[in-house]
Protein backbone atom coordinates (compact mmCIF):
# COMPACT_ATOMS: atom_id res chain seq x y z
CA UNK A 1 0.00 0.00 0.00
CA UNK A 2 1.49 3.44 -0.98
CA UNK A 3 1.36 6.61 1.09
CA UNK A 4 -1.60 8.07 -0.82
CA UNK A 5 -3.69 4.93 -0.24
CA UNK A 6 -2.79 4.99 3.43
CA UNK A 7 -3.79 8.66 3.71
CA UNK A 8 -7.09 8.00 1.92
CA UNK A 9 -7.96 5.29 4.42
CA UNK A 10 -7.01 7.56 7.28
CA UNK A 11 -9.57 10.26 6.39
CA UNK A 12 -12.52 7.89 5.92
CA UNK A 13 -15.22 8.77 8.49
CA UNK A 14 -15.99 6.25 11.23
CA UNK A 15 -19.35 4.47 10.82
CA UNK A 16 -22.05 6.25 12.81
CA UNK A 17 -23.41 4.20 15.69
CA UNK A 18 -27.17 3.69 15.86
CA UNK A 19 -29.23 5.56 18.42
CA UNK A 20 -29.67 3.15 21.31
CA UNK A 21 -33.09 3.26 23.00
CA UNK A 22 -34.10 1.43 26.18
CA UNK A 23 -37.77 0.45 26.04
CA UNK A 24 -39.43 0.14 29.45
CA UNK A 25 -42.92 -1.26 30.03
CA UNK A 26 -43.10 -4.41 27.92
CA UNK A 27 -45.02 -7.28 29.52
CA UNK A 28 -45.11 -11.03 29.10
CA UNK A 29 -48.47 -10.67 27.30
CA UNK A 30 -48.53 -9.65 23.64
CA UNK A 31 -51.02 -6.79 23.83
CA UNK A 32 -51.54 -3.47 22.11
CA UNK A 33 -48.47 -1.80 23.64
CA UNK A 34 -46.20 -4.64 22.61
CA UNK A 35 -47.77 -4.78 19.13
CA UNK A 36 -47.05 -1.12 18.39
CA UNK A 37 -43.54 -0.97 19.93
CA UNK A 38 -42.45 -4.25 18.36
CA UNK A 39 -43.98 -3.21 15.04
CA UNK A 40 -42.01 0.04 15.07
CA UNK A 41 -38.84 -1.87 15.93
CA UNK A 42 -39.34 -4.43 13.18
CA UNK A 43 -39.88 -1.71 10.57
CA UNK A 44 -37.00 0.54 11.65
CA UNK A 45 -33.52 0.68 10.16
CA UNK A 46 -31.43 -0.94 12.90
CA UNK A 47 -28.29 0.69 11.55
CA UNK A 48 -29.93 4.01 12.50
CA UNK A 49 -31.89 3.13 15.64
CA UNK A 50 -31.67 0.07 17.89
CA UNK A 51 -34.08 -0.87 20.67
CA UNK A 52 -33.20 -2.69 23.87
CA UNK A 53 -35.81 -3.84 26.37
CA UNK A 54 -36.20 -4.01 30.13
CA UNK A 55 -37.65 -7.20 31.59
CA UNK A 56 -39.00 -6.84 35.13
CA UNK A 57 -40.76 -10.21 35.33
CA UNK A 58 -38.13 -12.86 36.00
CA UNK A 59 -39.38 -14.78 32.94
CA UNK A 60 -39.34 -13.81 29.24
CA UNK A 61 -41.32 -10.85 27.96
CA UNK A 62 -43.57 -11.44 24.95
CA UNK A 63 -41.60 -12.44 21.84
CA UNK A 64 -38.27 -12.05 23.63
CA UNK A 65 -36.55 -14.61 21.41
CA UNK A 66 -37.62 -12.74 18.25
CA UNK A 67 -36.45 -9.42 19.67
CA UNK A 68 -33.03 -10.80 20.51
CA UNK A 69 -32.75 -12.31 17.03
CA UNK A 70 -33.15 -8.78 15.60
CA UNK A 71 -30.26 -7.48 17.69
CA UNK A 72 -32.06 -6.23 20.79
CA UNK A 73 -30.60 -6.81 24.21
CA UNK A 74 -33.08 -7.68 26.97
CA UNK A 75 -31.98 -6.53 30.43
CA UNK A 76 -33.37 -8.23 33.53
CA UNK A 77 -34.28 -5.97 36.44
CA UNK A 78 -36.79 -7.14 39.03
CA UNK A 79 -38.56 -3.96 40.16
CA UNK A 80 -40.43 -5.04 43.29
CA UNK A 81 -41.79 -1.76 44.58
CA UNK A 82 -44.05 -3.49 47.08
CA UNK A 83 -41.04 -4.97 48.86
CA UNK A 84 -39.92 -1.50 49.86
CA UNK A 85 -39.27 1.79 48.11
CA UNK A 86 -35.59 2.05 49.03
CA UNK A 87 -34.85 -1.46 47.75
CA UNK A 88 -36.74 -0.57 44.59
CA UNK A 89 -34.68 2.61 44.06
CA UNK A 90 -31.40 0.81 44.80
CA UNK A 91 -32.23 -1.59 41.97
CA UNK A 92 -32.83 1.24 39.50
CA UNK A 93 -29.68 3.09 40.55
CA UNK A 94 -27.56 -0.04 40.25
CA UNK A 95 -28.96 -0.69 36.78
CA UNK A 96 -28.21 2.79 35.49
CA UNK A 97 -24.80 2.87 37.15
CA UNK A 98 -23.91 -0.25 35.15
CA UNK A 99 -25.67 0.55 31.86
CA UNK A 100 -26.57 4.26 31.48
CA UNK A 101 -23.62 4.89 29.15
CA UNK A 102 -25.09 2.35 26.68
CA UNK A 103 -28.26 4.35 25.97
CA UNK A 104 -29.07 7.56 24.13
CA UNK A 105 -32.71 7.50 25.22
CA UNK A 106 -35.15 5.84 27.59
CA UNK A 107 -38.83 5.40 26.70
CA UNK A 108 -41.31 4.62 29.48
CA UNK A 109 -44.31 2.93 27.84
CA UNK A 110 -47.10 3.41 30.37
CA UNK A 111 -50.81 2.85 30.90
CA UNK A 112 -51.00 5.69 33.44
CA UNK A 113 -48.59 8.05 35.25
CA UNK A 114 -48.03 5.99 38.40
CA UNK A 115 -44.55 4.64 37.62
CA UNK A 116 -42.17 6.68 35.49
CA UNK A 117 -39.20 6.43 37.85
CA UNK A 118 -36.95 5.04 35.11
CA UNK A 119 -37.25 8.40 33.31
CA UNK A 120 -36.40 10.33 36.47
CA UNK A 121 -33.29 8.28 37.22
CA UNK A 122 -32.29 8.31 33.55
CA UNK A 123 -31.81 12.08 33.89
CA UNK A 124 -29.68 11.68 37.03
CA UNK A 125 -27.40 9.30 35.14
CA UNK A 126 -27.00 11.56 32.11
CA UNK A 127 -29.30 10.04 29.48
CA UNK A 128 -30.31 12.94 27.25
CA UNK A 129 -33.69 11.80 25.94
CA UNK A 130 -36.33 10.74 28.49
CA UNK A 131 -39.65 9.99 26.81
CA UNK A 132 -42.97 9.00 28.37
CA UNK A 133 -45.32 7.26 25.93
CA UNK A 134 -48.93 6.84 27.10
CA UNK A 135 -50.87 3.93 25.55
CA UNK A 136 -54.21 4.11 27.33
CA UNK A 137 -57.03 6.45 28.37
CA UNK A 138 -58.46 4.88 31.53
CA UNK A 139 -57.74 2.67 34.52
CA UNK A 140 -58.17 -1.08 34.06
CA UNK A 141 -57.89 -1.44 37.83
CA UNK A 142 -58.56 1.57 40.02
CA UNK A 143 -55.26 2.80 41.46
CA UNK A 144 -54.52 2.43 45.13
CA UNK A 145 -54.22 5.45 47.41
CA UNK A 146 -50.42 5.45 47.07
CA UNK A 147 -50.70 5.08 43.29
CA UNK A 148 -53.09 8.04 43.11
CA UNK A 149 -50.59 10.14 45.05
CA UNK A 150 -47.82 9.09 42.63
CA UNK A 151 -50.01 9.89 39.61
CA UNK A 152 -50.84 13.36 40.92
CA UNK A 153 -47.19 14.08 41.76
CA UNK A 154 -45.94 12.88 38.38
CA UNK A 155 -48.52 14.90 36.46
CA UNK A 156 -47.42 18.02 38.31
CA UNK A 157 -43.64 17.59 38.33
CA UNK A 158 -42.63 15.13 35.59
CA UNK A 159 -41.66 18.01 33.27
CA UNK A 160 -38.56 18.42 35.43
CA UNK A 161 -37.06 15.25 33.96
CA UNK A 162 -39.24 14.14 31.01
CA UNK A 163 -38.01 15.66 27.75
CA UNK A 164 -40.86 14.43 25.50
CA UNK A 165 -44.48 13.38 26.01
CA UNK A 166 -46.02 11.02 23.45
CA UNK A 167 -49.38 9.27 23.13
CA UNK A 168 -51.42 7.24 20.67
CA UNK A 169 -54.22 9.85 20.58
CA UNK A 170 -55.03 13.27 21.95
CA UNK A 171 -57.81 11.65 24.00
CA UNK A 172 -55.14 9.58 25.73
CA UNK A 173 -52.89 12.60 26.32
CA UNK A 174 -55.74 14.71 27.72
CA UNK A 175 -56.68 11.92 30.12
CA UNK A 176 -53.23 10.96 31.35
CA UNK A 177 -51.07 14.09 31.35
CA UNK A 178 -51.40 17.51 32.92
CA UNK A 179 -53.19 20.09 30.76
CA UNK A 180 -49.90 21.81 29.98
CA UNK A 181 -48.09 18.61 29.05
CA UNK A 182 -51.07 17.31 27.03
CA UNK A 183 -50.90 20.41 24.82
CA UNK A 184 -47.30 19.67 23.85
CA UNK A 185 -47.74 15.90 23.47
CA UNK A 186 -46.60 14.31 20.21
CA UNK A 187 -49.46 12.14 18.96
CA UNK A 188 -48.22 9.06 17.12
CA UNK A 189 -50.64 7.25 14.83
CA UNK A 190 -50.46 3.60 15.80
CA UNK A 191 -49.90 1.98 12.45
CA UNK A 192 -49.96 -1.61 11.26
CA UNK A 193 -48.55 -3.58 8.37
CA UNK A 194 -51.38 -2.77 5.97
CA UNK A 195 -50.26 -5.36 3.43
CA UNK A 196 -50.27 -8.10 6.08
CA UNK A 197 -53.74 -7.25 7.37
CA UNK A 198 -55.35 -6.82 3.95
CA UNK A 199 -58.33 -9.09 3.34
CA UNK A 200 -57.50 -12.52 1.94
CA UNK A 201 -60.15 -14.91 0.66
CA UNK A 202 -57.64 -17.77 0.92
CA UNK A 203 -56.91 -17.04 4.59
CA UNK A 204 -60.65 -16.68 5.21
CA UNK A 205 -61.40 -20.13 3.88
CA UNK A 206 -58.51 -21.80 5.72
CA UNK A 207 -59.24 -20.14 9.08
CA UNK A 208 -62.95 -20.94 8.92
CA UNK A 209 -62.18 -24.54 8.10
CA UNK A 210 -59.90 -24.78 11.16
CA UNK A 211 -62.73 -23.72 13.47
CA UNK A 212 -65.53 -25.64 11.76
CA UNK A 213 -67.17 -22.57 10.24
CA UNK A 214 -68.99 -22.73 6.91
CA UNK A 215 -68.48 -20.15 4.19
CA UNK A 216 -72.17 -19.29 4.46
CA UNK A 217 -71.97 -18.59 8.23
CA UNK A 218 -72.20 -14.98 9.41
CA UNK A 219 -69.38 -14.66 11.92
CA UNK A 220 -69.01 -11.92 14.55
CA UNK A 221 -65.72 -11.50 16.37
CA UNK A 222 -63.61 -9.53 18.78
CA UNK A 223 -59.98 -9.58 19.95
CA UNK A 224 -58.09 -8.22 22.92
CA UNK A 225 -56.65 -9.00 26.30
CA UNK A 226 -59.15 -10.87 28.51
CA UNK A 227 -59.40 -8.03 30.96
CA UNK A 228 -62.18 -5.90 32.53
CA UNK A 229 -61.14 -2.95 30.33
CA UNK A 230 -62.31 -4.83 27.24
CA UNK A 231 -65.81 -5.37 28.70
CA UNK A 232 -66.07 -8.90 27.33
CA UNK A 233 -69.00 -10.00 29.50
CA UNK A 234 -71.05 -7.23 27.87
CA UNK A 235 -69.70 -8.44 24.52
CA UNK A 236 -70.91 -11.99 25.22
CA UNK A 237 -74.34 -10.71 26.20
CA UNK A 238 -74.42 -8.87 22.87
CA UNK A 239 -73.44 -12.12 21.15
CA UNK A 240 -76.32 -13.82 22.98
CA UNK A 241 -78.79 -11.14 21.82
CA UNK A 242 -77.57 -11.50 18.21
CA UNK A 243 -77.91 -15.28 18.43
CA UNK A 244 -81.46 -15.03 19.73
CA UNK A 245 -82.43 -13.08 16.61
CA UNK A 246 -80.25 -15.15 14.26
CA UNK A 247 -79.64 -18.71 15.53
CA UNK A 248 -77.29 -19.35 12.59
CA UNK A 249 -74.85 -16.64 13.69
CA UNK A 250 -71.41 -17.73 14.92
CA UNK A 251 -68.95 -15.97 17.20
CA UNK A 252 -65.21 -15.77 17.84
CA UNK A 253 -63.29 -14.13 20.69
CA UNK A 254 -59.49 -14.12 20.63
CA UNK A 255 -57.21 -13.16 23.48
CA UNK A 256 -55.49 -14.15 26.68
CA UNK A 257 -55.58 -12.69 30.15
CA UNK A 258 -56.75 -12.89 33.78
CA UNK A 259 -60.47 -13.05 32.95
CA UNK A 260 -60.24 -16.29 30.95
CA UNK A 261 -61.97 -18.56 33.48
CA UNK A 262 -64.76 -16.01 34.04
CA UNK A 263 -65.30 -15.64 30.31
CA UNK A 264 -65.36 -19.39 29.69
CA UNK A 265 -68.03 -19.73 32.37
CA UNK A 266 -70.06 -16.87 30.89
CA UNK A 267 -70.00 -18.53 27.45
CA UNK A 268 -71.61 -21.61 28.95
CA UNK A 269 -74.02 -19.74 31.22
CA UNK A 270 -75.28 -17.63 28.29
CA UNK A 271 -75.93 -20.72 26.16
CA UNK A 272 -73.18 -19.92 23.65
CA UNK A 273 -71.11 -23.06 24.14
CA UNK A 274 -71.98 -24.49 20.72
CA UNK A 275 -71.65 -21.28 18.70
CA UNK A 276 -68.82 -19.26 20.31
CA UNK A 277 -65.10 -20.15 20.12
CA UNK A 278 -62.72 -18.61 22.67
CA UNK A 279 -59.27 -18.65 21.06
CA UNK A 280 -56.39 -18.26 23.52
CA UNK A 281 -53.61 -19.67 21.33
CA UNK A 282 -51.30 -17.41 19.33
CA UNK A 283 -52.88 -17.17 15.89
CA UNK A 284 -52.43 -15.42 12.57
CA UNK A 285 -54.60 -12.38 13.27
CA UNK A 286 -54.64 -11.33 9.64
CA UNK A 287 -56.40 -14.64 8.93
CA UNK A 288 -58.66 -14.14 11.95
CA UNK A 289 -59.94 -10.80 10.63
CA UNK A 290 -60.37 -12.20 7.11
CA UNK A 291 -62.54 -14.99 8.56
CA UNK A 292 -64.95 -12.55 10.24
CA UNK A 293 -67.90 -10.61 8.84
CA UNK A 294 -68.24 -8.07 11.69
CA UNK A 295 -65.98 -6.84 14.47
CA UNK A 296 -67.15 -5.68 17.92
CA UNK A 297 -65.20 -3.84 20.63
CA UNK A 298 -67.30 -2.52 23.54
CA UNK A 299 -64.26 -1.43 25.58
CA UNK A 300 -64.63 0.79 28.62
CA UNK A 301 -61.72 2.85 27.27
CA UNK A 302 -58.91 2.70 24.70
CA UNK A 303 -55.85 4.81 24.01
CA UNK A 304 -56.58 4.23 20.33
CA UNK A 305 -57.74 0.65 19.74
CA UNK A 306 -55.14 -0.96 17.49
CA UNK A 307 -57.36 -3.98 16.80
CA UNK A 308 -59.90 -1.61 15.25
CA UNK A 309 -57.27 -0.37 12.79
CA UNK A 310 -56.38 -3.98 11.95
CA UNK A 311 -60.04 -4.94 11.52
CA UNK A 312 -60.75 -1.98 9.23
CA UNK A 313 -57.68 -2.84 7.16
CA UNK A 314 -59.34 -6.20 6.51
CA UNK A 315 -62.54 -4.40 5.49
CA UNK A 316 -64.65 -5.32 8.51
CA UNK A 317 -67.62 -3.24 9.65
CA UNK A 318 -66.69 -2.27 13.22
CA UNK A 319 -68.88 -1.45 16.21
CA UNK A 320 -67.28 0.10 19.27
CA UNK A 321 -67.97 2.27 22.29
CA UNK A 322 -68.70 5.95 21.77
CA UNK A 323 -67.04 8.51 24.02
CA UNK A 324 -64.31 6.22 25.30
CA UNK A 325 -62.60 5.29 22.03
CA UNK A 326 -60.96 8.16 20.05
CA UNK A 327 -62.93 9.42 17.06
CA UNK A 328 -59.73 9.32 14.98
CA UNK A 329 -59.92 5.52 15.12
CA UNK A 330 -62.73 5.66 12.55
CA UNK A 331 -61.37 5.31 9.01
CA UNK A 332 -64.07 3.47 7.03
CA UNK A 333 -67.69 4.58 6.55
CA UNK A 334 -68.77 1.18 7.93
CA UNK A 335 -67.36 2.09 11.37
CA UNK A 336 -70.02 2.76 14.04
CA UNK A 337 -69.93 4.11 17.60
CA UNK A 338 -72.58 2.87 20.04
CA UNK A 339 -73.08 4.13 23.59
CA UNK A 340 -72.59 1.79 26.53
CA UNK A 341 -75.70 3.32 28.06
CA UNK A 342 -77.56 1.08 25.62
CA UNK A 343 -78.29 -2.53 26.50
CA UNK A 344 -76.71 -5.52 24.71
CA UNK A 345 -80.11 -5.98 23.02
CA UNK A 346 -79.92 -2.49 21.50
CA UNK A 347 -76.33 -3.12 20.43
CA UNK A 348 -77.49 -6.33 18.73
CA UNK A 349 -80.30 -4.53 16.91
CA UNK A 350 -77.98 -1.84 15.56
CA UNK A 351 -75.39 -4.40 14.48
CA UNK A 352 -77.95 -6.63 12.78
CA UNK A 353 -79.44 -3.67 10.89
CA UNK A 354 -76.06 -2.55 9.50
CA UNK A 355 -75.48 -2.75 5.77
CA UNK A 356 -71.99 -2.57 4.27
CA UNK A 357 -71.31 -2.05 0.58
CA UNK A 358 -67.53 -1.47 0.78
CA UNK A 359 -65.29 -3.91 -1.07
CA UNK A 360 -63.01 -5.54 1.49
CA UNK A 361 -60.16 -5.76 -1.00
CA UNK A 362 -59.79 -1.96 -1.21
CA UNK A 363 -59.81 -1.20 2.51
CA UNK A 364 -56.11 -1.72 3.22
CA UNK A 365 -55.36 1.10 0.76
CA UNK A 366 -57.74 3.41 2.63
CA UNK A 367 -56.06 2.63 5.96
CA UNK A 368 -52.66 3.26 4.40
CA UNK A 369 -53.86 6.56 2.92
CA UNK A 370 -55.15 7.62 6.36
CA UNK A 371 -51.60 7.39 7.71
CA UNK A 372 -51.93 4.16 9.68
CA UNK A 373 -49.25 2.11 7.96
CA UNK A 374 -46.46 1.00 10.30
CA UNK A 375 -43.78 2.47 8.01
CA UNK A 376 -45.28 5.94 8.55
CA UNK A 377 -45.47 5.29 12.28
CA UNK A 378 -41.81 4.26 12.38
CA UNK A 379 -40.79 7.51 10.64
CA UNK A 380 -42.75 9.63 13.11
CA UNK A 381 -41.35 7.65 16.02
CA UNK A 382 -37.79 8.11 14.74
CA UNK A 383 -38.29 11.88 14.90
CA UNK A 384 -38.67 11.68 18.70
CA UNK A 385 -34.92 11.13 18.96
CA UNK A 386 -33.74 13.84 16.60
Amino acid sequence: MDARSSEALWILPMPQKPIRVLQVGMSDNYGGTEAIVYGIYEHSDHSQIQFDFLNVYGHPIAKQTELEAQGAHVYDLLLKRREGYFKYVRGIKAFFKAHASEFDAVVCNIQCMDQIDMAKWAKKYGIKKRIVYLHNSGYGIQPSRLARIAIGWNKRFSHRYVTTYAAGSQLSADWGYSKKDARKTIVIKHGIDTKLFAFSSVKRTEFRKTYGLKETDIVYGSAGRLDPQKNQIFLLKTYQAIHEKNPKARFLLAGRGPEEAKIRKAIQDLGLGEVCHLITDFIDFSAFYSALDFFLLPSLFEGLGLVLIEAQCSGLPCFCTSGTIPNVTKILPSFSFISLTYSPQVWAEQILSAVCHTSRFACSLLVDKAGYDIHDTAKTYRSLFE
